[in-house]
């Protein structure tokens, strides 16, 4: 049987050159006239609607098609939540903030009793469609992930129904029958980026994920497992849009050809900022506009007329609500950290924007005249367990203080050891092993201190306004450290090729005064906490 791998050896060449077009190849006027219309948009239309907007003037033209290409759809809106299983991953994303090397992530596992217990608040909010999400964490196969689809489905099926989703790492056509029968409802899963130059870039290798074509194939596992609903799409900003948008819409013509079935949905996912992830905060060439974003909208609406895009809190509220149509889907509640929906505001996979209430959301749609579905009326809810108190014991947060303070002691006596130009070669040999263990100690033992503080001690000190922004601040400085780790352990290995500590030497002595300042700023806040909390008081080193 044919895949959408073989065929897309041939296409990719293809769309090279659509991509880059400096003016349109055919005529426009039909898609672009005032008649709506359910028909998909062609390849070579959409290659021409790109070389044709070039000039932003013409894009409002394009986004008006696109409202009219919708006008004979069902005027529904569907909300839908993630929610996370596993924050262990196994592969090396440098764009994912769950990335295998991540010292700052924070790393969670559901069991069953867990995700019971945070579905059951969030169906009693209302919510009646169900994303699971996960990584690809080892110990989190494919028959766990079905037993999480057994336990999400009956939990809806008791409350009424509703829809399951997944997005998951990769499997084979026995794993999604498998899934189908444990009452999976439709499948996400997103090529990241069309280019496999650029794929592979952005996959390290060593990684399971990076297996391109396995990926490709996807659907025509999970559609000969009997699951046909299916979302695909690419994240914007990995590579050149134009490219990735017009293999998102030829992987939609495949399946329309090959299986005579429209998407069930399409991603419109756009890079975002990741905690500890470099990567994702540097400028990049492939950077996506929020005119050349909203203009990829447009090109999905005219190209999908059936399907559901996928509006996600990646994005401004504003932004999606004023780009939102009928059909689509909205998030409103998100978070991406596994049990985040009971435990709010920890760090999760990526950067999202607060939104109003799930009803003020809801009324904002249905004065645009749509109907809002998998929504229902609110129930009571679950009794959560409080957030713990403050650990009585403060001489367990003095303990690991003082031991971060010894390692940093270490480590600017390491780096007065480099300093000194004249040492000979074995004297730097020895400096740069000493690093390497002053390295290992930062990036398990002062992140995981951090991750607990974030976990057990900032829920308690958040409570209280005056200390929120302090400890916004320490949560990025926890960032900062795992990011700057990660430089200076690049620069120890530029040090042993080149042998000169230059950089190395400038950038620990601002890493170890950095990290001092901020050990003093939360010992004071603890200290000066109000008579509500227990104190921590700090021990002088």
């Amino acid at each position: 049987m044919s895949s959408f791998s073989e065929y897309f050896k041939e296409a990719s060449q293809r769309l090279d050159i659509l991509s880059d077009l400096p003016e349109p190849c055919r005529e426009l006027s039909g898609r672009l006239g005032t008649s709506g219309t359910l028909d998909p948009l062609q390849l070579d239309d959409a290659a021409a609607l790109i070389a044709w907007a070039r000039d932003p003037d013409r894009r409002a033209l394009v986004h008006a098609a696109a409202q009219r290409s919708r006008a004979g759809a069902p005027q529904t809106v569907e909300f839908i939540i993630p929610v996370y299983l596993t924050s262990f991953c196994r592969n090396e994303c440098l764009y994912c903030g769950y990335r295998r090397s991540n010292p700052v992530a924070e790393r969670v596992r559901l069991s069953l009793d867990d995700l019971a217990r945070e579905l059951d608040l969030i169906l009693a909010w209302g919510h009646r469609q169900i994303e699971l999400v996960l990584s690809d964490d080892p110990e989190f196969g494919a028959e766990r992930v079905a037993r999480s689809v057994e336990l999400t489905r009956r939990k809806l099926d008791a409350r009424g129904g509703g829809m399951v989703a997944l997005c998951a790492p990769v499997y084979t056509r026995d794993d999604y029958a498998r899934l189908r029968d444990a009452g999976l409802d439709w499948l996400v899963e997103w090529q990241e980026t069309y280019h496999q130059p650029h794929f592979d870039r952005w996959h390290v290798t060593g990684s399971e994920k990076r297996q391109f074509e396995f990926r490709l194939d996807i659907w025509d596992r999970a559609i000969g497992a009997g699951i046909r609903q299916v979302a695909f799409g690419a994240l914007l900003g990995l590579y050149d849009w134009r490219y990735d948008a017009l293999a998102a819409i030829e992987h939609g013509n495949y399946l329309r050809r090959t299986y005579g079935l429209e998407p069930h949905a399409l991603g419109i996912p756009r890079l975002k900022p990741a905690r500890g992830v470099l990567a994702s905060q540097k400028p990049s060439r492939f950077a996506v506009s929020d005119d050349e974003y909203r203009f990829i909208v447009s090109l999905y609406h005219l190209a999908f007329p059936r399907a559901r895009l996928f509006f996600n809190t990646r994005e401004d509220y504003d932004f999606n609500l004023s780009m939102v149509l009928a059909g689509d889907l909205f998030t409103v509640d998100c978070e991406t950290l596994p049990g985040g929906y009971l435990r709010p505001r920890l760090p999760g996979q990526f950067s999202t924007h607060a939104y109003p209430s799930r009803r003020e959301v809801a009324a904002a749609l249905e004065r645009r005249g749509f109907v809002c579905k998998y929504l229902a009326p609110e129930t009571a809810l679950p009794q959560v367990e409080e957030t713990a108190a403050l650990e009585t014991d403060p001489e367990r947060w003095n303990t690991a203080h003082r031991e971060i303070r010894a390692h940093l002691d270490d480590w600017e006596t390491i780096l007065d050891r480099l300093a000194v130009r004249e040492a000979g070669n074995a004297e730097h040999k020895s400096a740069s092993a000493a690093l390497s263990e002053v390295l290992h100690f930062f990036k398990t033992s002062a992140m995981a201190h951090c991750r607990e503080e974030e976990n057990e001690l900032f829920p308690v000190l958040a409570q209280h306004e005056e200390d929120a922004a302090k400890l916004q601040s320490f949560r990025g400085a926890h960032e900062r450290l795992g990011i700057d780790l990660d430089k200076f352990e690049r620069q120890v290995i530029s040090y042993d090729l080149s042998g000169d500590p230059s950089v190395l030497l400038t950038l620990g002595e601002r890493i170890i005064r950095e990290l001092r300042a901020h050990l003093d700023a939360e010992e004071e806040l603890t200290r000066n906490a109000s008579g509500t909390r227990p104190a921590v008081t700090a021990s002088q080193p």
